[in-house]
């Protein structure tokens, strides 16, 4: 492809990540030979139902189990952990291209999801943005999958590699049935080492991933909050402290007004706490170790030093304390915002901006401006809403016009997210 980066894609849900995966995954490196792999754990994929068990935070790590020793470099990602709603491959692939500058993206397709393909969201710029890679999983679907392929290169010319027969013997949900079928014998749980590492095996026990009948619910629970408050005095000094802790209940204020216009009740309270005592975790780490850690989740993170410590501490949340999607998300943009963030995003965005222990005259006169608008428009909702989104456009731009200030690299981010705010007029 003109000498342009070779980027490989390899996505699912891996609820939870088997053999088959393996070996399909370590053939499509081999094949593709790429400059960089990305494992992608889907967050809500449009063509299928999420199994109830198995959260996100544990999909992310079980894909790191699984695919640790892939034969090139790789980055497991959490981009589309990162963004809400459902998970389309079209926004990852154009995200990647805009990344990489690349032309094309080798993306791997399983069989089963490759007789779906036209039922995908814009698959006909899927077609024209990548080289789709794909193997049949026995000898009676080689003919089928081969047709299949011939078929999108006649009708919509897309490029396609057929890589060798990458046998499965078993599914991700027949392997979650063993596991959490509560009658079944212990030999019967034990059938499923064979199709898992044992590492990966070893996790899903000691984590019981499918078979803990009370974590039906992703909301932040209380031992969680409580390990993440006793582990701050050592992860953040006094200063940092006294302002995280000054995040939080601001945060909590806000959330008291804007949670319940979004339909969530106050049980939800726990993800705001979640999400602001973790906003600022690694913030005292130095940029080398921001650089190192950033590497194995991330591209395109060079020099933007000042959000360093949103994405670390996102990804430091998700393998640490198994944060849900809501917190990830709060935390990872809480320094630069998002096109078409949520509430919990917001109001992490604009407490950390306007917390009273912040004595910045522009964070001072957008706290007072915040509060007077929230008394005026009480009872409101639209005009709350569009309220908080005006305060959060003007502290955009007293952000970037600190950082220009100062001569620092500002992220696209911030100005992706300012432009949404001004085009999608709630303000």
């Amino acid at each position: 492809m003109n000498g342009s980066p070779k980027i490989a894609l390899f996505g699912g849900t891996f609820n939870p990540p088997h053999t088959g995966h393996i070996s399909a995954c370590t053939e499509f490196a081999k094949a593709i030979s790429p400059d960089v792999l990305y494992i992608m754990p889907s967050s809500v994929p449009p063509h299928k139902e999420m199994a109830g068990k198995g959260s996100a935070a544990q999909r992310f790590s079980m894909a790191r189990i699984a695919f640790r020793n892939m034969p090139c470099t790789t980055v497991f990602s959490a981009m589309e952990l990162a963004r809400d709603g459902k998970s389309y491959t079209v926004d990852t692939v154009e995200s990647l291209i805009k990344l990489h500058g690349c032309e094309k993206i080798y993306m791997y397709v399983g069989s089963d999801m490759l007789f779906w393909f036209e039922n995908w969201k814009d698959f006909r710029k899927l077609f024209e943005k990548c080289i789709l890679v794909t193997a049949a999983r026995s000898e009676e679907d080689a003919g089928n999958i081969k047709a299949c392929c011939e078929n999108f290169r006649k009708k919509y010319g897309c490029e396609y590699i057929l890589l060798p027969l990458v046998p499965l013997e078993i599914s991700s949900t027949k392997l979650r049935g063993l596991f959490e079928d509560s009658n079944a014998d212990v030999s019967a749980q034990k059938e499923c080492k064979k199709y898992l590492t044992d590492e990966l095996y070893g996790y899903i026990i000691e984590n019981a991933v499918y078979s803990d009948a009370d974590k039906n619910s992703d909301i932040t629970d209380n031992e969680t909050l409580l390990r993440i408050r006793e582990a701050l005095p050592s992860q953040i000094d006094e200063k940092r402290l006294s302002h995280t802790l000054s995040v939080e209940k601001t945060a909590l204020d806000l959330a008291e007004v804007y949670l319940p216009l979004y339909g969530y009740g106050k049980e939800y309270f726990a993800d705001i706490s979640a999400a602001a005592l973790l906003h600022d975790f690694t913030k005292r780490k130095s940029d080398e170790w921001h650089e190192s850690y950033l590497n194995t989740f991330m591209r395109g993170h060079e020099g933007y030093c000042a959000v360093y410590h949103s994405w670390s501490g996102a990804y430091f949340a998700l393998e640490n304390y198994g944060v849900n999607t809501r917190v990830f998300r709060a935390v990872y943009n809480h320094t630069t915002g998002r096109a078409g963030m949520d509430i919990f995003e917001k109001i992490i965005f604009i407490a950390d901006f306007t917390e009273p222990g912040r004595t910045h005259k522009c964070c001072t006169t957008l706290r007072e401006e915040l509060c007077g608008l929230m008394k005026k428009y009480a009872g409101n909702e639209k005009m709350l809403k569009e309220s908080l989104d005006s305060v959060i456009l003007k502290s955009l731009e007293n952000t970037e016009s600190h950082l220009s200030s100062c001569g620092a690299k500002i992220c696209p981010a911030l100005y992706e997210t300012a432009e949404f705010l001004k085009n999608n007029k709630e303000i």
